[in-house]
């Protein structure tokens, strides 16, 4: 996503509101389990501040997964806030030689380049752990078979560790 900034560049405290929904190249490949699905959608907007821009808003993204617990595909929409300070490169430069670890965005010329931004922060607030519904009962721990939907045998059967096999006649 490119936005042209021409109009808050010399103007501090100009805004401009932003409402697009595209494709973002970076998050085509997923990410282990989790595979993002269309475009992404932001709704925000840019402002100057003395030369250093402010992006604020929200992003929406759409990617599927599979449970947790159960191991069932699952699709899920994620919201992102965003909420990044932008510096010019040519400033970025400068400070570089000053401060090798500067983590902020840049931008160059007229132009807001806002796929890494929101890649970024899309990926970096994807959850952990991802689970069909909250209360999924997961697979047995003995045969493996789904817990919701399947029914087994194994909860009518006493199941003693293997490693105790050796003490189950003990006492008698």
């Amino acid at each position: 996503m490119k936005i042209d900034i021409t109009s808050i560049v010399k103007n501090s405290g100009g805004t401009i509101q932003i409402s697009e929904k595209e494709s973002i190249e970076i998050l085509g490949t997923g990410l282990g389990t989790v595979t993002f699905k269309g475009p992404v959608e932001f709704n925000g907007s840019v402002t100057n501040f003395n030369g250093m821009l402010l992006l604020e808003g929200v992003a929406r993204l759409n990617y599927t997964t599979t449970c947790d617990r159960c191991g069932e595909d699952i699709e899920k929409e994620h919201v992102a806030r965003i909420d990044e300070e932008i510096i010019e490169r040519s400033r970025t430069v400068d400070e570089a030689e000053e401060n090798l670890e500067d983590d902020r965005f840049a931008y160059s010329g007229n132009v807001l380049e806002l796929d890494r931004i929101l890649a970024d922060s899309l990926i970096t607030s994807i959850p952990m752990s991802h689970l069909c519904q909250d209360d999924c009962p997961g697979l047995c721990p003995l045969c493996g078979a789904k817990m919701k939907g399947e029914s087994c045998d194994c909860s009518k059967q006493d199941p003693v560790d293997p490693r105790f096999e050796a003490l189950k006649g003990f006492f008698d």
